[in-house]
């Protein structure tokens, strides 16, 4: 979950008891309640953030946060869902789209997985070019998806718009980073070490399958692509990888 876990008190299970009594009348609990809950509203609103205040609070995406975080208590529905805090997390982020579409331009090209699906280089770099941001961007889950990827693959250094860089030209290739992904992200120590320290213990991996450290470190950012989408619930994504092999 995209949160701060470390400055809230209160588990999901508690928040969404807390939700019920709000909303069975308990008005003075709930001014607490938003207060405790800035930092999850700020994690969530830092991954939209354009605005050129340096001060996140003082954002108008800030505002939008904080109006949608109200929003999800007002709507919240025990009986359709059961954790308010991920509900809540799709109606801020939901609203945060809105607020970007509104404000902002797409001037980039993302490219999605199953682009990347031809060995042919020129056919390859022709569904590159012919890309259409604005259509692949229509879904809400889509753009969820997009935003949380780009911003964990920063954390290693990397970027989306390089994906055609880091993707091996050749299946087999390809094939073999999605195996050793798979492997990284079921070691809990191996990927943990991923995770904090930024690199691949190799190691450790050598223990759990046979492969070369230069082929590894050829094709790092990919398999940390791959791994990064192998530990999170990114639907749209997934199906792309499907794709490939």
């Amino acid at each position: 979950m995209l949160f701060i876990s470390a400055f809230i008190d209160y588990t999901s299970e508690t928040a969404t008891h807390i939700v019920e009594k709000i909303k069975n009348g308990d008005k003075h609990l709930k001014e607490k309640f938003i207060k405790d809950y800035i930092p999850f509203i700020l994690n969530i609103v830092s991954g939209y953030y354009t605005s050129k205040a340096v001060d996140l609070k003082s954002s108008d995406e800030y505002s939008v946060g904080l109006m949608a975080f109200n929003e999800a208590i007002e709507k919240f529905d025990i009986n359709r869902s059961k954790s308010f805090l991920k509900f809540a997390e799709m109606v801020i982020k939901k609203r945060m789209i809105d607020y970007f579409r509104k404000t902002s331009s797409i001037g980039r090209k993302e490219i999605p997985f199953s682009y990347f699906n031809s060995n042919n280089e020129t056919e390859f770099k022709k569904k590159i070019n012919s890309f259409d941001v604005d259509q692949e961007l229509s879904s809400y889950e889509f753009i969820c998806e997009l935003k949380d990827f780009s911003r964990q693959l920063e954390s290693f250094g990397l970027s989306i718009n390089n994906l055609p860089d880091y993707m091996p030209k050749h299946k087999d290739s390809r094939e073999m980073c999605i195996n050793i992904a798979k492997k990284i992200v079921e070691n809990k120590n191996i990927f943990d070490k991923l995770k904090t320290k930024k690199y691949i213990q190799m190691k450790e991996l050598s223990k759990i399958i046979d492969v070369h450290p230069k082929t590894v470190e050829r094709n790092r950012a990919f398999i940390i692509c791959l791994c990064i989408l192998f530990d999170n619930d990114y639907g749209n994504f997934k199906a792309y990888l499907n794709k490939i092999v």
